[in-house]
């Protein structure tokens, strides 16, 4: 039976991209692994071995001054500042104990890791960019000056060795085959699994839904600056997992507007659906400042859709397409509490129902079972069949 190995050097309970691939790999036949850092999931659907986590915010900030600042100033370092981390090369031990026959590496961080499985067992790698690294935190200086030569140079060493690119974009598609010279990559959307939602027809209050990562750059603050400027009908939902006790600082901005604004945990990614659904509307704010946003084509956006809720999301290039091409909502003139709110006074239920049915219509044709055929070629094209 054919190894295969999903590397995650980041936390699995909330990546619902990784979990469902490793468990349609699994469905097929294969003998799946999951390297990736807890917390974990319930229920995983495949082993895990736990790859160590970076610690507390200050590790993480004392790591990036001193793994990865220097490649800034000397560029060439970068490979040997990533393996001095203890827990990569941990990582790396169980990994060549597991002899991968196929490595999908998830992100620039796990690609060393799949090439030292390419040239120790021969396994055959898969590169599944979730995001554009070299331009993923563009807009903070300090990734600028501390991480970012890091993070390119491990990208522009190990890409090359990828037997296959995969990515969740048509943007990043592009930027990464213009970027490396390669063949244009595979685009495999973040798509949930299908399950049917029944329409709910909106009543008032009428709840506007953010789920996802919180954590600055989202937009959050300023939405929940706008809510004071909504019409007194409208609700604000915040759900999920956060990081460095910026769920603290929200709650705090939060706090004078009582429960018109819930923060809530997160839910497991198999159950995000059902909980948004919920809702009435689901939002999305991201500047539209570097190249990487404009790329964006986040997973909330396909689990908005198939919770049956209409959809209101800054103006960027490949969401625009989608929201047109459905009619399942609105762009945002700007991303700032005034047009937030102009976005929102003009809305009524009957035309958020209409939304609705759009983004329900549209979801049948939007799911994993779709986009995960395109997961199962490239992994069958790389395995030997004689030996599954």
């Amino acid at each position: 039976m054919i190894r295969v190995a999903l590397v995650c050097v980041s936390p699995l309970q909330h990546d619902s991209r990784v979990l469902r691939h490793a468990a349609l790999l699994a469905g097929a036949g294969y003998d799946v692994r999951i390297f990736a850092q807890a917390p974990l999931p319930a229920a995983p659907p495949a082993p895990v071995t736990v790859i160590p986590g970076p610690g507390s915010d200050s590790r993480v900030r004392i790591g990036m001054v001193l793994r990865q600042a220097p490649a800034s100033l000397l560029p060439a370092s970068a490979d040997f500042l990533y393996w001095l981390s203890p827990s990569r090369l941990k990582a790396r031990k169980d990994l060549l104990h597991f002899k991968p026959d196929l490595v999908i590496a998830n992100d620039w961080r796990a690609l060393p890791l799949a090439f030292a499985a390419k040239r120790m067992c021969g396994a055959r790698i898969i590169y599944d960019s979730h995001e554009f690294a070299p331009e993923e935190f563009a807009d903070s200086w300090r990734w600028r000056v501390l991480a970012r030569q890091h993070v390119v140079r491990i990208e522009d060493r190990y890409i090359r060795e990828a037997d296959a690119v995969a990515t969740v974009s048509d943007g990043i598609a592009d930027a990464l085959a213009q970027r490396y010279g390669l063949a244009r990559p595979t685009v495999v959307s973040n798509t949930p699994a299908w399950q049917a939602t029944a329409f709910r027809p909106t009543t008032r209050p009428i709840t506007v839904l953010y789920h996802g990562a919180v954590v600055p750059r989202r937009g959050l603050e300023t939405l929940i600056e706008s809510v004071s400027r909504w019409p007194e009908d409208f609700r604000l939902v915040i759900r999920g997992p956060a990081q460095g006790g910026f769920d603290q600082h929200l709650r705090h901005l939060a706090g004078p507007f009582g429960e018109r604004i819930a923060l809530e945990p997160p839910v497991p990614p198999d159950q995000l659906v059902a909980t948004a659904a919920r809702a009435d509307i689901g939002i999305f704010l991201l500047s539209n400042s570097t190249t990487h946003a404009r790329f964006a084509m986040p997973n909330k956006i396909f689990e908005y859709m198939q919770a049956g809720l209409m959809i209101i999301s800054s103006d960027l290039p490949e969401i625009r397409e989608m929201i047109e091409t459905a009619g399942c909502g609105l762009l945002l003139s700007a991303d700032n509490p005034q047009a937030i709110a102009a976005c929102l006074a003009n809305l009524d239920p009957e035309r958020i129902d209409a939304y609705k049915r759009a983004a329900l219509a549209r979801a049948r044709n939007l799911n994993f079972e779709a986009e995960g055929a395109k997961l199962l070629l490239l992994a069958s094209e790389l395995a030997a069949p004689s030996t599954i």
